[in-house]
Formats: structure tokens, C-alpha cells, sequence
């Protein structure tokens, strides 16, 4: 190993630390990488200046348009109170006995963060939820993993959330992992549920073939769930003195579809135009992510509050752009730690150290990103919010292994950084709301977060690669 890939790695380890600890910010610590490797391998001041901190700072630019737009659409859902109806119509028709009240809320956190993203989305479902599931007697640790869980397996289909992937791995590759991972998360959810969640006033831990019972017919009853709290609501008009809910003002029931539009419309480009360049007569899918966020404001404010459709819609903008302006730095760091680490002088440092650590067998891949998926918790360096988007961009570069094969990798591996990792602004918020230690959650949803990435990276092994 050359001296300039030790100082580099050496770098990494330091700012990895330095996050770790709390000192240094991630926001700050991505630009200070990426401007230490270039020190370290003498890229010359205009290189980096125009390559690294120009460029890289506008390689997520599209990403950057994605997220914008989804952080509008969450608060055009917010504002018309769409959100809220969702969550606290599907407390209503889910009863009071705590294994549907936790099937109900979960997916319609789901469904909610289809369209939302960002802490204060998290802290409006959170209020609501966790405390109606709390007074249904599920314990305040269980209804925190699966605020969680809900979070994680709609921001899983919600394009805002996968600005990094589509940087680096291109919006086609992208999106074609919505569906399995939402598909896995839903089945460990439902594990979970089955597993910690006692029906009524059931004690003790049920037999195998109890539990294998209850989770046959949750599945089956699931796609009947989102069918039952959207278009049920037209016939029935909300209780008026119930014990769990507030009276709230009418929302239209065909208003809340409005989360899944942005999806639809995705999938309805792919499957009628096709994704590709414009001059093959095809679309962006990360454009397609934009129109479908467009198109699912205008139609939840005008099914709501047209009479307010300018106000909502401008106001939306402000306050959306006002949500992710960490997150928008955060990208510029990301892009600059990419560009920097795809730059020929870093990779041909850098291209031996991972070509003997990274595995090229399926087996070998596999294990490989299995034992060391935990690495994704506290900032570590397969968190791709951090030091993981620099290495899956430099995997790609060097051509070790495919593109679908590294995104699906490290989707994977977002599955235990995603719910279980303490450092998370929304893991703490939820922690501090239900007075539930941090640690705690980590503990409980550590065994579930990573079988949902051993399963990802089995899919991607045997079926993607």
C-alpha cells in the first residue's frame, strides 16, 4: 500500500471518528474529506477547485430537484392536513385491540411518508401516533420501532429519499429497487408485529404455530388495509367521542390518494413511455419523480383548499426548501467526496485497496456486506449519507461490480441505518418523545433491520446480479 493511500484511508478513519464523537458536523466533514484526498494525492489548486469543489458540488444537482420538490409536496400534505386525516382515520377504523391498531397505524405511516420526509413530518405523525398505540397497551418501546418501521418502508418508494442513489447510480437503476425493498421491510414488519404485539389481553409468548397463523392472515388482510382507510371514510363519517381521536375538519376522502401519486406517475412513465433520454423519446426518471410531486400538489390542494391553491402551493416551496437546507449542503458534500474519489489520480490510488478488500464472488459479496452491514450505524463508512456514498461511487467508477449490483449493496445495508441508528435526528426525537432510551431501540430493532439486509442482499445476489 502506497503512503498517499494510507494518509487517504487514515483520513477516512479520522473524520469517521470525528462524526462518531459528535465533534465535527457530517455537513462539514464530507467537504473536508474530499479536500484532504486531494491535498494528499497534489491535485492542483484549479483541479480542485473547478473539479471538486464546483463540479462536485453540483454532481447531486438532480438529485438536489428531487428533493426540493418532495420536501414542497410534504408540506402542500401537512398544510392541507391530508396527513393527519390519514393517521388518525386509520386509528379510527382500526378499533382498539393493539395488533390491528399496530397493523393500521404502521401502514398508514407507510402510506403517509410515500409523500413526506424530514424530521418535522416525523414529529406530526410521531405525536399522533405513538400515543394512540401506547393507549391501545402497546409498551412505548415497541411503539417506537414501529413508527420506525412505517418511516422506513415508505420513505423506501418515496424518490426524495434516494437523492444519493440517484446520483450515483442513476434514477432507472433507482427505482427499479422500490418495490423489493418495500416489499422486504413490509415482511419483517409484519414479523415483528406478530412476534411483540399481544392481542388483547393474550399472555405469554405464542406457539409457532400460533404465530405462523397470525402472520398468514395479516398478509392476506394487508392490501386490504390502505383499500379500507381511503375509500371507507366516504361512508362513514368519523366518531364523534372517540377516546383516541380529536374531531378534525373534513378532508375528501379521494384527497387521500394524494401520497401515492408521485409513485403512480413514476411507474405509469416507465410503463407507457419509458425511461431513457429525451431524444429516444423516453423520460428521466428522476424527472418523472419531479412531475409526479407536482402534479400530487396541485391535486391535494385543489381537493382541499383551492380557494388557497397560490398561497398553499408558493408557501409550500418556501417552507419545503427552509426543511432540507442541511440536507442540500449535505448533498454539495456528498457530490464533492464523489467527484473527488472518481478523479483518475485518487482511483488509481485507491483501485488496488479495494480491489483486494472488495469481493468479486456472489458468496463472498454476500458475507462480505452481511458482517459488516452494522458498520452503516453512527456515521461509520458504509452509511451513504457519509463516507458509504464515496465508496459506492468509487466501487462503480472502478467497474468492481455492477451498478445494480453496488446500489441494491448498499440499500441493503440503509436498512439498519435507516431505523436502528441512534445518531438519526428522528430516532432521537422519538426516543425523547416516548421516553425511550436511544439504545434501547437500537437493541430491539437491530435483529429485524439487519434481516431485512441479509434478505436484500440475497435478492440482489441471486436475482439481480
Amino acid at each position: 500500500m502506497s503512503i498517499a493511500g494510507i494518509l487517504i484511508l487514515g483520513g477516512f478513519f479520522v473524520f469517521a471518528g470525528l462524526m462518531i464523537a459528535r465533534i465535527l458536523p457530517t455537513i462539514l466533514a464530507l467537504p473536508l474529506m474530499a479536500a484532504w484526498i486531494a491535498f494528499v494525492v497534489q491535485l492542483p489548486l484549479v483541479v480542485y477547485l473547478n473539479g471538486i469543489l464546483l463540479d462536485g458540488a453540483m454532481k447531486l444537482a438532480s438529485a438536489m430537484a428531487v428533493v426540493i420538490f418532495g420536501a414542497m409536496f410534504a408540506r402542500v400534505i401537512m398544510k392541507t392536513g391530508i396527513s393527519d386525516t390519514i393517521i388518525k382515520k386509520a386509528a379510527e377504523l382500526a378499533g382498539d385491540q393493539p395488533v390491528p391498531i399496530a397493523i393500521v397505524l404502521t401502514a398508514a405511516t407507510a402510506f403517509v411518508f410515500l409523500g413526506m420526509s424530514g424530521l418535522g413530518a416525523v414529529i406530526m405523525v410521531g405525536s399522533i401516533t405513538i400515543p394512540i398505540m401506547m393507549s391501545a397497551g402497546i409498551s412505548p418501546l415497541v411503539a417506537c420501532v414501529l413508527l420506525l418501521f412505517g418511516l422506513q418502508t415508505g420513505l423506501l418508494a418515496n424518490a426524495a429519499n434516494y437523492g444519493t442513489y440517484i446520483g450515483i447510480f442513476g434514477g432507472e437503476v433507482t427505482a427499479s429497487y422500490y418495490v423489493p425493498a418495500v416489499g422486504i421491510s413490509v415482511l419483517i414488519t409484519l414479523v415483528f408485529i406478530i412476534l411483540n404485539v399481544k392481542q388483547g389481553s393474550e399472555q405469554g409468548s405464542a406457539s409457532a404455530l400460533k404465530v405462523f397463523g397470525k402472520f398468514i392472515r395479516a398478509l392476506a388482510a394487508l392490501p386490504g388495509v390502505l383499500f379500507t382507510v381511503i375509500f371507507k371514510s366516504i361512508k362513514r363519517k368519523p366518531t364523534q367521542n372517540s377516546v383516541l381521536l380529536k374531531k378534525r375538519s373534513h378532508v375528501p376522502a379521494l384527497a387521500l390518494l394524494a401520497p401515492i401519486i408521485p409513485l403512480a406517475t413514476v411507474y405509469i412513465f416507465k410503463a407507457f413511455v419509458g425511461f431513457g433520454k429525451a431524444e429516444n423519446g423516453m423520460v428521466d426518471p428522476v424527472a418523472a419523480s419531479v412531475f409526479g410531486f407536482l402534479i400530487a400538489s396541485g391535486y391535494a390542494i385543489l381537493l382541499t383548499r383551492p380557494k388557497q391553491f397560490v398561497n398553499i402551493f408558493a408557501g409550500s416551496i418556501v417552507d419545503g426548501i427552509k426543511d432540507i437546507a442541511g440536507v442540500l449542503f449535505l448533498f454539495m458534500g456528498i457530490g464533492m467526496l464523489v467527484a473527488v474519489v472518481m478523479n483518475p489520480a485518487v482511483s488509481a490510488v485507491l483501485n488496488p485497496i479495494l480491489a483486494a478488500i472488495i469481493p468479486s464472488s456472489h458468496i463472498g459479496l454476500l458475507l462480505f456486506f452481511a458482517i459488516l452491514a452494522p458498520t452503516a450505524l453512527y456515521r461509520g463508512p458504509l452509511n451513504m449519507f457519509g463516507m458509504g456514498a464515496g465508496i459506492a461511487a468509487l466501487i462503480v467508477s472502478l467497474q468492481i461490480l455492477p451498478p445494480e449490483v453496488v446500489a441494491g449493496t448498499f440499500l441493503g445495508v440503509q436498512y439498519i441505518q435507516a431505523a436502528s441508528d441512534p445518531t438519526n435526528s428522528h430516532n432521537t426525537w422519538i426516543g425523547g418523545f416516548a421516553n425511550v432510551d436511544t439504545a434501547a431501540i437500537l437493541k430491539k430493532t437491530l435483529p429485524y433491520t439487519w434481516a431485512m439486509c441479509i434478505i436484500m442482499l440475497l435478492y440482489v445476489t441471486f436475482v439481480r446480479w
